[in-house]
């Protein structure tokens, strides 16, 4: 035999079908006479099959191993779904405790009775959570065809506001509307509205967000309305927290870096100016700088929450023991909640605190990096951002980490308002988590011709949600 014809001898017997069938072969071999006794095992099993069924009994299933049934994954966003539950039940019921707690002395003085503040906050936690079950089981897709009315319902709240008889003015700020007897607060509906609606203009054509003109249009569609009569109402905390969390979405869906870069030096100039512009904020301002040169006035309030968390130590003086709840630190069922906390239950219970909010932050991340469509991933992102941003800032101000803001703990703090919508948008997270088009892999149509292009988003493949 020539060199050559050797050569593709060799070569085929290294073929993988020469390789497959010489296993085979091999393993029969191995097996010997197994194969042939397989079938007195058929007719032994045939066997013990027919008299069980003469005795009447029934036939056994056979055991599965347990590394099969441990190994067995859930379905995807089962995990964040029941983590994001604990937390949020665990950081509500956190804050009912301490709701209480923290208005005892107030609500004994002003209503008669220790348990008004508690009774109302039970209330409208009742209410959240029946409207967070609710947008758990509604496909959050909803939310993208409602956004411009959604939006624009926020935006009609917010002009409510300015109404006489209707609007309430409170310290010289016009935040809430007042109807039967009900306070609302309508900047926390516009908070998520301007989410939804921005999640929702990225999504219908995200390439194109890239571009200045794009960029421009949908923050100016999407923010700037909302930014400017919150605003007129001076409200400057809450705009803040809605820029914030509207970078955060601009960051996930992809924005250019300069275009960012121009935008994060615009706003700290805008809320300086804004700063300056009104004497209460400039005052603010010089409070946090030395709270202690002015402590019986500008500097009161910092001063007494600063008291507060450091009257607590490490574990506090107890629940419901507060000194500070009895007049001396102004809004302690609301805003300064976080130095009740402090000082009742000390550096233990703020951790416990930071921890549950790490908890939902690190739980709504986590949905909307396994969410494959960008409208959910976004409008994920944007809520967890509300919420952490919030919990941060109020958590800082409490602190003397950064001047008095003004905004409510989430799910902690009494308010009505705050706590629906917080609990309307933890449902609709709930719903992204778990629904199955988070799972489905869309992929736009290649562009066609010179200067068109197919549309966006229609599904080519799905996968089951693997991770």
């Amino acid at each position: 035999m020539s060199a050559r014809r050797q050569r593709v001898a060799n070569d085929d017997l290294n073929a993988p079908d020469w390789i497959g069938h010489a296993l085979e072969r091999r393993s029969a071999v191995r097996r010997g006479g197994a194969e042939r006794r397989a079938p007195r095992a058929v007719a032994d099993f045939a066997t013990e099959r027919r008299s069980a069924e003469r005795r009447g009994g029934e036939r056994r299933e056979p055991r599965r191993s347990p590394g099969r049934r441990a190994g067995r994954a859930s379905p995807p966003g089962v995990t964040e779904r029941r983590l994001l539950r604990i937390a949020t039940c665990l950081l509500l019921l956190y804050g009912l405790v301490m709701a209480y707690s923290a208005s005892t002395a107030q609500a004994f003085f002003a209503y008669g009775s220790s348990w008004y503040f508690l009774k109302r906050q039970l209330l409208y936690a009742a209410v959240g959570v029946v409207v967070m079950v609710i947008l758990a089981r509604i496909d959050y897709a909803v939310w993208r065809r409602l956004a411009w009315p959604f939006a624009a319902a926020a935006a009609a709240l917010l002009g409510l506001v300015f109404m006489p008889g209707i609007g309430l003015d409170v310290n010289g700020a016009r935040r809430w509307i007042t109807v039967g007897g009900f306070s609302a607060q309508p900047s926390e509906f516009a908070k998520l509205a301007a989410i939804i609606l921005g999640a929702a203009l990225i999504a219908r054509a995200p390439t194109e967000l890239r571009s200045f003109k794009r960029f421009a249009a949908i923050i100016g569609a999407a923010f700037v309305p909302f930014a400017a009569l919150i605003l007129l109402g001076k409200d400057l905390s809450t705009t803040v927290i809605l820029a914030l969390a509207f970078a955060v979405v601009l960051v996930v869906a992809g924005a250019r870096g300069r275009h960012l870069a121009a935008l994060g030096a615009l706003v700290p100039a805008a809320v300086l100016g804004l700063i300056l512009m009104e004497p209460f904020r400039q005052a603010r301002l010089m409070a946090f700088l030395g709270p202690w040169a002015d402590a019986p006035n500008a500097g009161y309030q910092a001063t007494q929450s600063l008291i507060s968390v450091a009257s607590g130590h490490l574990f506090g003086v107890g629940l419901g023991n507060s000194v500070q709840k009895f007049g001396y630190l102004p809004e302690q069922t609301t805003d300064m909640i976080t130095g009740i906390i402090g000082e009742e239950l000390g550096l233990a219970g703020l951790v416990v605190l930071i921890a549950l909010y790490g908890l939902l932050g690190y739980t709504g991340l986590r949905i909307a990096l396994n969410c494959g469509e960008l409208f959910g991933k976004l409008a994920a992102v944007g809520i967890t951002a509300l919420i952490a941003w919030q919990a941060l800032l109020n958590l800082a101000a409490a602190m003397g980490l950064l001047p008095i803001i003004g905004v409510p703990l989430p799910l902690v703090s009494c308010g009505g308002t705050s706590l629906l919508v917080v609990l309307a948008g933890v449902g609709i997270m709930l719903n992204i988590a778990t629904n199955r088009r988070s799972y489905i892999v869309a992929t736009p149509e290649p562009r066609t011709g010179a200067g068109g292009r197919g549309r966006h988003g229609r599904t080519h493949g799905a996968r089951p949600g693997g991770r």
